[in-house]
This record gives structure tokens, C-alpha cells and sequence, in this order.
């Protein structure tokens, strides 16, 4: 399998604190990884780093052009989406205008708001409703959708399943999947382990802001020290 996301010697700092340490990843077309850690282990840190939000060093790789160093929304353009944990939809705006918002012409291949709605149907009926109207799980679906609105290559999705119901937490776990039917790389945070090794092709464990287990879901479940000392609570 190509690598889609190819992430190199990724180093990030929060003001003078260094949260990763030399981060080293790749993620196939129509491959899922999973990347797993105890909360402060830099999961979330890589994502954001690799969107250009955080101050660091490294290269980030999407089809073979470098993104490194670009702006954020320069990087959604070249077709990196990134879901955060937090949602961000726009409360006051409905959900057909919160998608819209997602269209900027990069990626590839045409999408449309029917497209994503015929995808996701859960929001078909509350297409004028306001984003601040829906549960968490719909919530959820909808930023998920607005990132594919720009026909993105790759994707990386921040905690999707958090704070969502066990019925919720499938649903996401099945689109996730299509989305790797389609082709898409996701690179996908999740802290439900049951979830990323069920869904994952491949699964990474950080710890101290650096890669320390890289392999398979089966492999992972017979690692009892990697994941006594670096998942477990």
C-alpha cells in the first residue's frame, strides 16, 4: 500500500514546551490508523502540528507535496481535512449553511451537500435546523461531513466517539469506515481502545510525545506490556 500521509521527524512545542519528540507516521489510501496513547501522550498534538497549528520542525507529506510550513487553510486546500474534538460547528447556522462552509475547492473529485446528506442521512432531516440544536452525536456527523465537503485525500479525526452513546459511538465507527472504502487515509484518535482496534488497519501507540508501538490490532492485543505501560490506567 502507498503511503497517502507521510509525517517525518515531527517535533512541536506550546510555548517553550516541547509535546513531540521526532513523530513518525504514514497512512495509506483507503487505510485507517489508529493512534493510541494516555491522554498528554501528544495524540492530539500530531493532528494539530500536522495542520500547522502548533510552532515546530518536521515534514508533513500528502501525495509526495510537502505541507509543512504552510498556513492551515492552506493545507485544507491541498486536501488534509482535520476533524477537532471539540466539533467547532457554528450553532447559529444551520446545518445546510455549516456545510457550506466546508467548500473551498480542494481535495479531489466534486462533493455537494446532498452528497454528504445522502452519506450521513441522520442529518437529511435536520438539514435547516441549527447546528447548537443538535444532540453531540449529530453534531459529531456534521463536522465530520463540513471537513469532506472539501473532497479531501486524507483525513484525521480528533476523538469522535467522545461523550457519545453506545448506538452514536457505531454509527461514527461505520462511516468512518466508508470513508476508508472511498479510498480516504484517516488517521484517527480514538481513547475507546475496543473501537480503533475493531475498525483500524494498523494501530500506533504514543507515549512522551513520541511513537512507541507501531503494528496491527492483533499484535497490540497480545502486547500486554506496551499496553500495561503505555494505555492503561
Amino acid at each position: 500500500m502507498s503511503a497517502l500521509l507521510q509525517i517525518r521527524g515531527l517535533h512541536a512545542f506550546y510555548g517553550q514546551g516541547q509535546v513531540l519528540r521526532g513523530v513518525d507516521l504514514e497512512v495509506g489510501r483507503g487505510e485507517i490508523v489508529a493512534l493510541l496513547g494516555r491522554n498528554g501522550a501528544g495524540r492530539s498534538s500530531t493532528l494539530k502540528a500536522a495542520m500547522g497549528m502548533l510552532r515546530g520542525s518536521g515534514s508533513v507529506l500528502l501525495d509526495g507535496a510537502e505541507l509543512f510550513g504552510l498556513k492551515t487553510f492552506q493545507i485544507a486546500r491541498q486536501g488534509l481535512a482535520y476533524v477537532p474534538e471539540e466539533r467547532a460547528v457554528f450553532p447559529t447556522l444551520t446545518v445546510q449553511q455549516n456545510l457550506l462552509l466546508g467548500q473551498h475547492g480542494g481535495g479531489v473529485g466534486g462533493v455537494n451537500i446532498d452528497d454528504m446528506l445522502c452519506l450521513m442521512p441522520q442529518l437529511a432531516a435536520r438539514r435547516h435546523v441549527a447546528a447548537g440544536a443538535l444532540s453531540g452525536g449529530e453534531q459529531q456527523m456534521l463536522s465530520l461531513c463540513r471537513s469532506l465537503m472539501g473532497a479531501p485525500k486524507a483525513i484525521m479525526v480528533d476523538e469522535p466517539t467522545e461523550g457519545l452513546a453506545p448506538a452514536m459511538v457505531k454509527v461514527v465507527a461505520q462511516h468512518l469506515q466508508r470513508l476508508r472504502e472511498q479510498g480516504l487515509g484517516v488517521l484517527l484518535v480514538e481513547q475507546k481502545l475496543d473501537i480503533a482496534l475493531e475498525i483500524a488497519d494498523r494501530v500506533l501507540v504514543m507515549g512522551r510525545g513520541r511513537i512507541v508501538f507501531a503494528g496491527t490490532s492483533s499484535e497490540l492485543r497480545r502486547n500486554q506490556a506496551v499496553r500495561r505501560q503505555w494505555l492503561e490506567v
